[in-house]
């Protein structure tokens, strides 16, 4: 059973996620405890759990505002990304069993639709499922908890409608195939290097959106 803490923490990630809570924006710290019907000090202990995992950031005096990450930070966390995600690939392909190619296949197929028709949203969902394909087969825990963290932390951005990139659609799908091509082929480097291009690929086309989108009017 869910601790109260983790009940608020959980309800303001989603919010994180959902776009309902943007970067930059005051937690209410007042309404999540009338929200919950508890006292201010399990909400307070929730957002400085959150605060730790690089989501909330904290101004003293001034209270607890959604992390607002500057445009280094950004493309630092997508660095990052593309390395952890580069070492799933490679470790999938030593891994990866006779179900488990059969799930990839089946992961990737899936993602096509979506990236036929423009659906983002479809997308996103199919996207997800692929790599989760990837991470089971990596079979390192550890590695996924941390990718968990991070692409955590990046949502609240891919998940934006104002940002999603439709004509980015094909080119991922078409990463994806790379990847997949390189995995199922035995080429562990050559799939390393595909996934790595490919999550570098779309942070930089994330970012630059970010960028533009959150640019102040001429």
């Amino acid at each position: 059973m869910q601790s109260l803490q983790d009940r608020i923490r959980e309800n303001v990630i989603a919010a994180i996620q959902a776009g309902e809570l943007r970067p930059g924006a005051q937690i209410d710290e007042k309404a999540l405890a009338e929200q919950f019907d508890s006292s201010r000090t399990p909400v307070r202990e929730a957002l400085l759990m959150l605060a730790a995992q690089g989501l909330v950031s904290i101004a003293p005096r001034a209270g607890m505002f959604v992390h607002k990450p500057s445009a280094a930070e950004l493309v630092a966390m997508f660095e990052t990304l593309a390395e952890m995600e580069g070492v799933v690939a490679r470790l999938a392909t030593r891994r990866i069993s006779t179900e488990g190619r059969k799930a990839l296949s089946t992961a990737h197929e899936a993602a096509g639709i979506p990236a036929r028709a423009c659906n983002a949203a479809a997308y996103a969902e199919a996207n997800r499922a692929f790599h989760d394909v990837l991470y089971q087969a990596a079979a390192n825990p550890f590695l996924t908890e941390q990718i968990v963290q991070l692409r955590r932390r990046l949502a609240i951005y891919w998940q934006r409608k104002d940002l999603i990139n439709e004509a980015r659609l094909a080119s991922s799908y078409r990463e994806h195939s790379q990847v997949v091509d390189a995995i199922l082929s035995g080429q562990a480097d050559a799939a390393a290097e595909a996934m790595r291009i490919h999550i570098s690929a779309g942070g930089r086309a994330l970012a630059d959106l970010v960028l533009l989108a959150e640019a102040p009017s001429a």
